[in-house]
């Protein structure tokens, strides 16, 4: 799929599933190697430990349209979230640790997050002012137990969030959808992504999303899924 046609089914579905992202950047084997391996040294997500095993780091950039040089990068890593989720976990601020810096300023982070940006296009409106959060994600699984991915069928608060796989290991498939709304209602999409850089993209505003638990296939070994969140919220006008 080319950058035009996702851009026009994200408008004409508000969702658009694709599985050869990686085509559409340039990279090699040993980049991708290094990218990937920037998972081996998340943290422990505090806020959600009651509710699942999940491990995160953040990114931040504050984004301007039309600027001369429109990313500025945010080191604020408390993340507020502006919606509630009906799990247990710690309501509030989450002082979340930051990306390492390879992270930041590798080529295929630098290049997926260009090309978010090339697909939202025009809904970009130059003269707006835009939060671009990035969130590496591992979910593990480990003596038996299941670890949740999602809070069930849900919104983030969002304007757009694109779900990038990066990599799994030792996991029962885990089913990513896309719902018309909160209800648990068949889904307009089901899919397992596989693929390095395989995407979800959806209109958080108009769109609901859910993924399945991660569940080790061999009990003696660790399972964890990792995911590159990647999400767009428009500042409100002052």
């Amino acid at each position: 799929m080319r950058i035009t046609e996702i851009s026009t089914q994200l408008a004409n579905s508000h969702y658009c599933h694709i599985p050869y992202f990686s085509e559409l950047i340039s990279y090699d084997e040993d980049e991708a190697r290094v990218f990937k391996n920037s998972w081996n040294n998340l943290v422990l997500d505090q806020n959600f430990k009651n509710y699942t095993h999940r491990e995160r780091r953040i990114l931040r950039y504050h984004y301007h349209p039309g600027m001369e040089n429109p990313l500025q990068i945010n080191r604020d890593s408390e993340y507020r979230s502006s919606v509630t989720y009906d799990v247990e976990y710690t309501k509030g601020s989450n002082k979340l640790s930051y990306s390492e810096e390879h992270f930041i300023h590798h080529p295929i982070m630098q290049h997926v997050l260009s090309t978010d940006i090339a697909i939202l296009g025009e809904r970009l409106i130059k003269g707006h002012h835009y939060s671009i959060d990035i969130h590496q994600f591992r979910v593990k699984a480990t003596s038996g137990k299941e670890s949740p991915t999602t809070s069930g069928i849900h919104q983030d608060g969002q304007d757009w969030i694109f779900m990038h796989f990066i990599q799994s290991h030792n996991i029962a498939p885990v089913i990513s959808e896309v719902h018309k709304s909160g209800d648990e209602a068949p889904p307009l999409l089901q899919t397992v992504m596989t693929q390095f850089l395989e995407t979800l993209t959806i209109d958080d505003k108009q769109l609901y999303h859910r993924a399945g638990n991660v569940r080790q296939i061999s009990p003696a070994t660790e399972a964890f899924r990792d995911l590159l969140l990647v999400t767009f919220r428009q500042f409100p006008e002052q």
